[in-house]
């Protein structure tokens, strides 16, 4: 079994970081290497789509929700048989600024065992791309700087 989990200190709240991360049509906005089609409902089917490069396509497979936890955690699970399974799991707790987000995958069966060391390294690395862009996408928007008064150079005569 092969384990890998990011961190992230996140400053919005438990409800918006649940409301985020369960948006499932969202994805696209943050998350460069999975899309989620389906209803959130424990042991429900989804769509899970996943690509292990953002510049390739996307590959879909059946996935099933295995635990939700209303902002607390929600897990799902897929894979092919007994060569290999994966578990992505995003679990929430409240900290004084806000949120932790520990993100993680899991990796079960015969191919887990095999690259070991590339698979984590790898892993680790979308996690941190993804958690990065997560935080990124709940940060509130700033305000245009055409909104700005602009300020006119040159000579102004006192009046």
């Amino acid at each position: 079994m092969l384990s890998v989990e990011n961190e992230t200190i996140l400053h919005a709240s438990p409800p918006r970081v649940w409301t985020a991360l369960t948006r499932f049509d969202n994805y696209g906005r943050w998350s460069p290497f999975i899309r989620i089609d389906g209803a959130l409902v424990l042991d429900g089917l989804v769509a899970y789509s996943f690509r292990l490069n953002s510049k390739k396509r996307f590959f879909t497979i059946d996935a099933r929700i295995i635990a939700i936890e209303p902002q607390r955690q929600v897990t799902v699970r897929f894979g092919f048989g007994w060569l290999i399974g994966f578990e992505e799991s995003y679990s929430l707790t409240p900290v004084p600024v806000g949120s932790r987000l520990v993100h993680s995958f899991r990796c079960t069966g015969i191919i887990a065992s095999l690259k070991r060391k590339k698979m984590r390294r790898n892993f680790r690395q979308m996690l941190e791309i993804t958690d990065r862009l997560f935080q990124r996408h709940l940060r509130p928007a700033r305000p245009s700087s055409s909104n700005k008064r602009r300020v006119r150079k040159g000579f102004r005569p006192d009046v």
